[in-house]
């Protein structure tokens, strides 16, 4: 939330900048008759040159657009400029203060009133910053006027302690409102990210839907057309799929299809697409810098599921599986068209083993079985 935060103020603190730097030169106006003008124009060029700064540094931001976390990089540089500009106004309301005008000395008070009260609409995201503005703002100016043989000062030093106070807690309630806002709209974003992500899942194998794969690979698709990266499919079926499930029921079925999902997830790369499309048909989508490259995977995966036992309900029986692999610079359509003719040939072939498209394969008529006796 720290990071929605900042980014909230600097969405809407910008205006404040060039605003602020009006209402000084408004106040240095007033006081023109009254004030040395080299006391004037010394604290007029501080805020000036602060105010460009600030105003860089929301420039040097937009530009980055931090997302996330790395919007916090940002936090410590807003604050010092802004402490920075406070500082220049609560402190340097004191240096520009006349000696011999009460209407002056109250007009420099009214205008620090009038910054505090905007600060505490713009600023209320962060409590601290808001707090820290409130203090520098009015303490100095109101101490000040409480060290004055004034009534009038006094009178005027008390009414703004008040407000200090008061702002305090108002300042406090908005914020809690603030922070209740925040929290639940970062709970929806989860909810939100949560449910897309469970829309593009599949949850039986933990790997990515039909939906996910098409939507990511139509993605890595356009990368290497562009490119001209070489495109690798491997497509994968679980041999004697439905014997399993009358062996060891639909759940022993669903017991295969996570550990595939699991050997899947543990070898492919992170940069490759992993999903399963199908009731036991599962594909691998990757990039690759030749064909060889996509063979010695699929062999990879076909042992690691061969030689893995399913383990399910204290009994256990291993499993094989068929692979179809194409490689080529083409788009999506063509790859499943040869990975599946590919695919189809490794199960005439015997099963539990890899064809790549354009391997010439002599059928067998002697298929491979599967145990899947209990060990």
């Amino acid at each position: 939330m720290r990071a929605e935060k900042l980014q909230l103020l600097f969405n809407q603190s910008f205006p404040a900048i060039p605003i602020s730097f009006l209402i000084a030169i408004l106040q240095s106006a007033i006081l023109w008759p009254v004030q040395r003008k080299s006391v004037l124009l010394a604290w007029l060029t501080i805020l000036a040159v602060i105010a460009i700064g600030r105003m860089l540094l929301f420039i040097f931001y937009w530009r980055a657009a931090p997302e996330e976390e790395k919007v916090l990089v940002w936090e410590k540089p807003y604050f010092i400029t802004l402490t920075m500009a406070t500082i220049t106004w609560g402190f340097g309301a004191v240096f520009i203060m006349p000696d011999d005008s009460v209407l002056h000395q109250v007009v420099i008070y009214f205008f620090l009133v009038g910054l505090s009260g905007g600060a505490i609409s713009v600023y209320s995201a962060h409590r601290t910053m808001t707090l820290v503005t409130l203090a520098v703002l009015l303490l100095p100016t109101t101490f000040w006027f409480f060290m004055q043989a004034n009534l009038l000062l006094t009178g005027m030093a008390a009414a703004g302690f008040i407000f200090f106070l008061s702002s305090i807690r108002s300042g406090k309630i908005l914020s809690d409102k603030l922070n209740r806002s925040f929290m639940l709209a970062h709970e929806l974003k989860l909810a939100k990210e949560k449910a897309e992500e469970l829309a593009l899942m599949d949850e039986l194998s933990g790997l990515d839907n039909r939906r996910a794969f098409y939507e990511k690979g139509g993605l890595l698709v356009k990368y290497c057309l562009r490119n001209g990266k070489l495109l690798a499919l491997i497509l994968l079926d679980i041999d004697h799929f439905k014997r399993i499930n009358d062996t060891y029921g639909h759940a022993g079925g669903d017991e295969a299809i996570r550990q595939v999902g699991r050997l899947i997830k543990q070898v492919i790369r992170k940069s490759d697409i992993g999903a399963r499309i199908g009731g036991e048909e599962f594909a691998v989508l990757l990039e690759v810098s030749d064909r060889d490259g996509a063979e010695i995977l699929a062999e990879k995966l076909l042992n690691a599921i061969t030689g893995t036992p399913v383990v399910y309900n204290e009994r256990s029986f291993t499993i094989s599986a068929s692979f179809g692999v194409s490689v080529c610079v083409c788009g999506l359509e063509t790859l499943f068209k040869r990975a599946d003719e590919a695919l189809y040939r490794a199960k005439n072939s015997g099963r539990s083993c890899v064809v790549v498209d354009g391997d010439a394969v002599e059928p067998q008529f002697e298929s491979i079985k599967v145990e899947l006796t209990p060990e």
